[in-house]
């Protein structure tokens, strides 16, 4: 998924106005990724990180202007992180990769019951683009 998330949102266009010290936090399970042969190593505008890492001291560090992760991972979801992000006091923005949903409005109106400071919404991504 590391590698995917990558793709779609350079696909997406979400780095074009993101200036050279700015960074995209891309979320998920890193030992996973790992182990399947996906790529987890930052580039350029973007840095990987697990959930559990998830600190306010790498927070801190990292200072992302947006966040991104898979809607539904091993260990986590997409209201895990939006919780963790709100405790966070981070306002800025969190999206959501997921392939086409019957009821994303749903899924967005439940994350802000959790984090209503948070500027969430939910990127989908093709099958095709998923795994081809």
């Amino acid at each position: 998924m590391s590698d995917r998330l990558l793709l779609q949102a350079r696909r997406l266009g979400l780095d074009q106005n993101v200036r050279p010290n700015e960074i995209i936090l891309i979320i998920g399970d890193l030992a996973r990724w790992n182990a399947q042969g996906r790529t987890a190593v930052s580039y350029e505008n973007f840095q990987f990180s697990d959930f559990g890492a998830l600190t306010a001291p790498m927070f801190t560090e990292v200072s992302p202007i947006m966040v991104l992760s898979p809607l539904v991972a091993d260990g986590f979801d997409v209201i895990d992180i939006a919780i963790r992000l709100a405790e966070l006091k981070y306002t800025g923005r969190y999206r959501a990769i997921a392939e086409d949903l019957p009821n994303g409005n749903m899924i967005r109106k439940e994350v802000r019951a959790h984090a209503p400071d948070l500027d969430f919404d939910l990127l989908m991504m093709s099958p095709i683009a998923n795994d081809g």
